[in-house]
């Protein structure tokens, strides 16, 4: 009896070693080729505005939700204006049991709420990239879409700052993009105070730029 107990506790603890390393892989920052020099395109990146974080019958609301809304709106029209890309990222997590006990049924796949923000200006150009992991690189389609387009500079907006868009930050800083971070278009409903992530954005390189700022550096085209 003592051998079987040995055995399952070992079992347990395994299980949840792996259960952490699966955690930690889906909530980290991507890594991949650095990006070669000369390319001087701009695009527009915007996280995660879903219908269960921003939409009216939201499952986890965030309660600025029309602001975030506006600001990628803006940057939207601002990069229509210079001829830059946009890409609309959401997550749309696997619709099984685990995923859904994990997430409360939020942005699972198949579901209304998994779906990107009505309010949203889309247009058909755009392109969605689906994600399972909070970093947008993690889908391999995003980067293949910006070496295309021949892009370089990236201007960030979403949810949440502290994690899909703190991860995808770091995972374009690995590849050795330009990030620029719109503070108007970011929010958090996690403990850590917005400043403090804005610092940390910093502290690795990112830039922080006011969303008049974003708008006009989109319209004015080239960089």
């Amino acid at each position: 009896m003592k051998r079987i107990l040995l055995v399952l506790a070992a079992l347990l603890l395994l299980g949840a070693v792996a259960l952490g390393l699966g955690i930690w892989r889906s909530v980290a920052p991507t890594s991949g080729p650095r990006i070669e020099a000369g390319r001087a395109g701009k695009a527009v990146i915007l996280v995660d505005l879903q219908e269960d974080y921003t939409g009216p019958n939201a499952k986890q609301p965030y309660p600025d939700s029309a602001r975030l809304v506006s600001a990628a709106n803006q940057l939207i029209e601002a990069a229509r204006a210079g001829g830059w890309p946009v890409y609309l990222v959401r997550v749309a997590m696997p619709n099984d049991w685990y995923h859904r006990l994990m997430t409360g049924g939020t942005a699972v796949a198949g579901t209304q709420g998994a779906e990107l923000d009505a309010r949203l200006e889309r247009t058909a150009d755009m392109v969605e990239i689906v994600k399972t992991k909070s970093d947008a690189f993690s889908n391999p389609l995003l980067d293949a879409q910006l070496a295309a387009r021949r892009v370089g500079q990236l201007y960030i907006a979403g949810l949440d700052a502290k994690f899909c868009v703190k991860q995808t930050i770091g995972g374009a800083l690995n590849r050795g993009y330009a990030v620029n971070v719109v503070r108007e278009g970011i929010a958090t409903r996690h403990g850590t105070p917005l400043p403090e992530l804005v610092g940390a954005y910093q502290a690795a390189g990112a830039v922080m730029k006011p969303l008049e700022l974003a708008c006009r550096e989109l319209a004015a085209g080239t960089k």
